[in-house]
């Protein structure tokens, strides 16, 4: 330990070799620790987009089936267009209760295609334009878009969300039995 406090009270300096290795070593451990850093940085944007899309993908498929079990309709059935589904009650007759279709990236819950109603759009951070909704049914009376009291709704989201040029994909399948 005496030879290095000697060692700083010399007042000769140091020579160019060990100024170079000093520094060399310096910019290593400087590189290392920044290299380190914004690994850190991009993993936990890349986890918190993650996550964001997990719980929007929660979000649009609560808002979905909260919306069939509490309106209780009593058939269902593909959109004319292909775009979704549409619930009926049987106190309606053919005229659908309720539309549930993707627009313009975003689920719309409405009871027409023109939606005016913030509240009939689930707001999501995320653009849905690649998801779809489905009603089948295994029963040959309810093929050919006609409504019908059993079968599958059929939920393909595809959720998207760019940062920093990148895009963040989350693809989520769900079925489920009315």
């Amino acid at each position: 330990m005496k030879r290095f406090v000697n060692f700083f009270r010399n007042e000769q300096g140091l020579t160019l070799i060990e100024m170079i290795a000093a520094i060399t070593l310096s910019a290593m451990v400087v590189g290392l620790i920044s290299g380190i850093t914004m690994f850190g940085i991009r993993s936990y944007h890349k986890i918190t987009i993650e996550n964001t899309l997990r719980d929007e993908a929660d979000i649009i498929m609560s808002a979905i089936i909260t919306e069939l079990y509490t309106s209780a309709p009593d058939k269902v059935g593909n959109m004319s267009d292909g775009s979704g589904v549409e619930t009926f009650s049987n106190l309606k007759g053919n005229t659908p209760m309720q539309k549930i279709f993707i627009k313009d990236g975003q689920l719309i819950i409405g009871n027409s295609s023109t939606v005016v109603s913030k509240e009939s759009i689930t707001a999501t951070t995320s653009d849905l334009s690649g998801s779809e909704i489905k009603f089948t049914s295994s029963s040959e009376l309810c093929r050919n878009n006609i409504p019908c009291d059993t079968g599958l709704v059929e939920i393909d989201l595809v959720l998207v969300q760019n940062f920093e040029g990148r895009e963040y994909k989350l693809e989520l399948e769900s079925k489920f039995g009315f």
